[in-house]
C-alpha cells in the first residue's frame, strides 16, 4: 500500500502588500484576484488535482481568529476539505506551523505519510509543470529528502529568497541538492544571480515524510518541536493548542530552522509559471490586460492612460485619464492612488496608517469578503 499525500496549506499573512483589498484580519489569500475563485481556493483545488489526495485529507493550518473564512472558503469549493483546519492562537512563524501540521499528520497517518506543503496566496499558471516537478518530489521524498521546488528565475527580483543549485543527486532524475539558501538580495547582486544560472527562486512549497521532518526538527530545531507538542497537549484538543504555550514558540521561518541546517534537503528545478502575487505590480504583471496595457475591473473607465491598474469594487465609477503606471484600488471604505512599481511607498503608508490605529488597516468590507 503507498504511503498517504497529505496536502497542508499554510494560510497566514499580515495581508498588507495588496492594501487596500488585502488587510491583516482578511490577507490576499481570501481574495479573488486571479478569476471567480479565491488564491485560498485555487490552491485547494490545485493541490487535490496535483496529488489524487481525498479532500478530507487536505490540513489547512490557519490563525484561529481567520479560521471562520477558511472554513467557508473551503467549503464552498469542496464540504468536506474544511474538515480538518488547525488553529494557531497566535502567528509564530512558518517553522512553528509546519511543525504543527507534521505532528497532527504523524498521529493521524503514521511517519511514512507524505506531506505537499503550499502557501495559500500564489498563483500557478501551468499546473501541468507542477505536477511534472511533484512527481520528481514524491520519489524523492519517499527516499528519505526534504524537497523544495526552485522556480527558474526570469529577472533579478529582490523580494523573493533565493536558492542555489548543487550537484546532480545520483539515480535521481532532475533533483539537485540545495547547496544555500539565500535571503532576498539587493538588485546588483539579484543580477549576479541570474547571470550565474545557478540561483533559483525560493517557491516556499515542500515536499516530505511527515517522520522525516519531525526527526529533522528534533535535531535542528527541538524546542520549537517541544513546544509546539507542549501547546497541543495543552489545549483542548490538538487542533487547537493552548494560547498562552503557543505564543511562547520561537518565531522563525521554516528554512531557517530546518532546510538551511539539514543535510538531507534537495531541490527541483521547474518553470509553472508562479508568482506569489507580492504587490500591484506583480498582479499586473500577470493578469490579462487591454490593448493599453491596463489591468482593469469593476466600474472602470479610462482615457489616454496605459499601463494602470485599476479596480473597482465599490459602487462608484472610476475613472481616470491621461495616467500611465498607476494604480486605483476602490474597496468602497478606502481609495488608494499610487505609483504602480514603487511598493515601498505602499508598505511605508500603510505602516503609518498601523501606528495611527487606523481600522482601515485591519478591518475589510463587506463587499469584498467572498464566501
Amino acid at each position: 500500500m503507498t504511503n498517504p499525500v497529505i496536502p497542508v496549506i499554510l494560510s497566514g499573512g499580515s495581508g498588507t502588500r495588496l492594501w487596500p483589498a488585502s488587510r491583516e484580519k482578511f490577507p490576499k489569500q481570501f481574495l479573488a484576484l486571479m478569476g471567480e475563485t479565491t488564491l485560498l481556493q485555487e490552491t485547494a483545488l490545485r493541490a487535490l488535482r496535483t496529488t489524487g489526495a481525498k479532500p478530507e485529507n487536505i490540513i489547512t493550518v490557519t490563525l484561529g481568529e481567520q479560521s471562520g473564512h477558511v472554513k467557508a472558503q473551503l467549503e464552498a469549493v469542496n464540504a468536506k476539505a474544511a474538515g480538518q483546519i488547525l488553529h494557531e492562537p497566535s502567528a509564530r512563524n512558518t517553522a512553528a506551523a509546519v511543525a504543527f501540521a507534521a505532528s497532527h499528520v504523524y498521529e493521524k497517518h503514521g511517519t511514512d505519510a507524505l506531506m505537499l506543503v503550499l502557501p495559500a496566496d500564489h498563483h500557478i499558471n501551468n499546473e501541468a509543470e507542477l505536477a511534472r516537478a511533484y512527481a520528481l518530489g514524491l520519489d524523492a521524498a519517499r527516499n528519505g529528502f526534504l524537497v523544495t521546488f526552485g522556480i527558474k528565475p526570469h529577472r533579478p527580483e529582490t523580494g523573493y529568497g533565493y536558492i542555489r543549485q548543487g550537484e546532480k543527486v545520483a539515480d535521481m532524475q532532475g533533483i539537485l541538492k540545495a547547496a544555500a539558501f539565500v535571503e532576498k538580495p539587493r538588485l546588483e547582486i539579484a543580477q549576479s544571480y541570474i547571470e550565474s544560472g545557478d540561483y533559483l527562486w525560493n517557491s516556499g512549497m515542500f515536499v516530505f515524510a511527515a517522520g522525516k521532518v519531525l526527526e529533522e526538527f528534533s535535531r535542528h530545531s527541538p524546542a520549537i518541536l517541544a513546544q509546539v507538542r507542549e501547546a497541543m497537549s495543552k489545549g483542548k484538543e490538538p487542533a487547537r493548542p493552548d494560547p498562552a504555550a503557543y505564543s511562547a514558540i520561537p518565531s522563525e521561518p521554516f528554512d531557517k530552522a530546518i532546510m538551511e541546517r539539514s543535510s538531507d534537503v534537495v531541490v527541483i528545478p521547474c518553470d509553472p509559471s508562479w508568482s506569489d502575487i507580492g504587490s500591484w505590480e506583480s498582479l499586473w504583471e500577470i493578469r490579462e490586460k487591454d490593448t493599453n496595457n491596463n489591468l482593469v475591473q469593476g466600474k472602470v473607465e479610462l482615457s489616454d492612460s496605459t499601463g494602470c491598474v485599476v479596480l473597482s469594487h465599490g459602487k462608484r465609477l472610476v475613472t481616470c485619464a491621461g495616467v500611465s503606471n498607476v494604480v486605483v484600488i476602490d474597496t468602497g471604505d478606502t481609495i488608494l492612488v499610487a505609483d504602480r512599481s514603487n511598493a515601498d511607498s505602499l508598505k511605508k503608508l500603510v505602516s503609518a496608517l498601523r501606528a495611527a490605529g487606523n481600522p482601515h488597516v485591519t478591518e475589510l468590507p463587506e463587499v469584498l469578503m467572498k464566501k
